[in-house]
C-alpha cells in the first residue's frame, strides 16, 4: 500500500521489446538471422529490443525495421507500430527521451532498392525484346527447318464411300508450302487452306496429296475413295456413235494463280483459281466462253488444236468464246 492510499499492481502486458523477443524465442531465430533476411542492422535490432529508441534513426526508419521485422516474425505489421508510437509517447511524455530532430545527413540502415526508368532501362528493355524476337524467330525457322511441313486433310476421308465420279479435296498446309493433287499442283490460299475436284473411276480410288516447304522437306498423305456409282452400259455396235463433245483444256504460265471462269452454252462449268503447272480440261458442248485475270498467261487448248494464249492482253479478259467448227456440228 503506498502513502497516497493506492495500491501497487504489476502489468502483466509486455513492452514491444519484449514481444519481440518472445515471439523470437519462439521460433529459435537468433538476431543475426533476422539481420540478414531482413536487411536490418544488428544492433538496431538490438535497439528495439530494449526499447533504446533514442540510438535509433528517425521515426520513419525505425517504423519501417518493425515492418520488416514483423513480416519476418509472421506478425501483423500495424500492431507492433501502434505498439511503438504507444511507448514513444509515453516515454516522451513522461521527459524521459528527448525530442530527436530529423538530420537531413541521417541515412537508413536497410537498404531499399526501388525500380526507376531510366533511359537505360529502357534501351536495355528494348535490346532484350529485340533479342528474345531474334531467338524466338530463329527457333520457328529451325523447327521448320527440321521438322515436316504441316498437313491436315479434312476430305476426303480414308475408306470413304462416294456416289460419284468426283470428290472434293479440302485441308490445310503452310500457307507457303507447294501442295500437289495426284501430282498435279493445286492453289493454296493465304491461310495455307486448299479445295480441289479429283475425278473419280469406278471402284477405289487413290488420292495423294503431298506437300513440299521452302527447305524442300516433304509430306505426302494418302486416303482410299470407293467410288460406288452406276457406269453405263456398252452401246451396241448396231447404235449410231455419239456426238462429238469438243473439250477445252486450259493451263498458265504465270506465277501467280490465275482466276477463271468457264461456260458452255451459258452453262457454268467452272470458277476458281488457276495454278502455274496445272491444267483444267472441260467437256463443252457447241461452244466456250471464258473469263480470266491473265489474257496472255492464259494457254488454251481447244478441240485438239494448238496450245495459244487467249489473248493478247496481259490483263483481264472476258467472253472469249470458242466454237465448234461447223464440219464437227451435227
Amino acid at each position: 500500500m503506498l502513502g497516497n492510499g493506492f495500491t501497487r499492481k504489476k502489468v502483466g502486458s509486455l513492452t514491444l521489446g519484449e514481444k519481440l523477443q518472445k515471439i523470437r524465442a519462439e521460433y529459435r531465430v537468433d538476431l543475426a538471422d533476422v539481420a540478414r533476411e531482413t536487411g536490418v542492422r544488428r544492433e538496431y535490432l538490438e535497439y528495439l529490443e530494449r526499447g533504446e529508441y533514442a540510438k535509433l534513426p528517425a521515426d520513419v526508419y525505425i517504423r519501417g525495421f518493425l515492418r520488416s521485422y514483423a513480416r519476418f516474425l509472421g506478425v501483423d505489421p500495424k500492431a507492433l507500430v501502434r505498439l511503438y508510437e504507444r511507448e514513444r509517447s509515453i516515454a516522451k511524455n513522461l521527459g524521459k527521451e528527448p525530442e530527436k530532430a530529423l538530420s537531413a545527413t541521417a541515412k537508413p540502415s536497410r537498404k531499399f532498392s526501388f525500380f526507376v526508368v531510366t533511359p537505360k532501362v529502357m534501351i536495355g528493355g528494348v535490346v532484350a525484346v529485340c533479342v528474345f524476337g531474334i531467338a524466338f524467330y530463329l527457333y520457328r525457322e529451325y523447327r521448320t527447318f527440321v521438322s515436316e511441313p504441316y498437313l491436315v486433310l479434312l476430305e476426303p476421308s480414308n475408306g470413304q464411300t462416294v456416289s460419284s465420279d468426283e470428290s472434293m479435296v479440302v485441308g490445310k498446309t503452310d500457307r507457303d508450302a507447294k501442295l500437289f493433287l495426284n501430282d498435279q499442283p493445286v492453289f493454296v490460299d493465304e491461310s495455307g487452306e486448299f479445295h480441289e475436284r479429283v475425278r473419280l473411276q469406278p471402284g477405289v480410288n487413290t488420292v495423294t496429296v503431298k506437300v513440299v516447304n521452302r527447305f524442300e522437306k516433304e509430306r505426302v498423305e494418302t486416303v482410299s475413295v470407293l467410288a460406288d456409282y452406276d457406269v453405263p452400259e456398252n452401246v451396241p455396235a448396231s447404235l449410231p456413235e455419239s456426238p462429238h463433245v469438243p473439250k477445252l483444256i486450259l493451263s498458265t504460265i504465270e506465277k501467280k494463280p490465275v482466276s477463271i471462269l468457264v461456260r458452255s452454252d451459258g452453262r457454268e462449268l467452272y470458277q476458281g483459281d488457276l495454278v502455274a503447272g496445272a491444267t483444267k480440261e472441260f467437256e463443252c458442248e457447241k461452244s466456250c466462253t471464258v473469263d480470266s485475270t491473265s489474257g496472255a498467261g492464259t494457254l488454251a487448248i481447244w478441240d485438239g488444236g494448238e496450245s495459244k494464249p487467249l489473248s493478247g492482253k496481259s490483263g483481264t479478259v472476258i467472253g472469249i468464246e470458242f466454237s465448234l467448227a461447223p464440219e464437227k456440228q451435227e
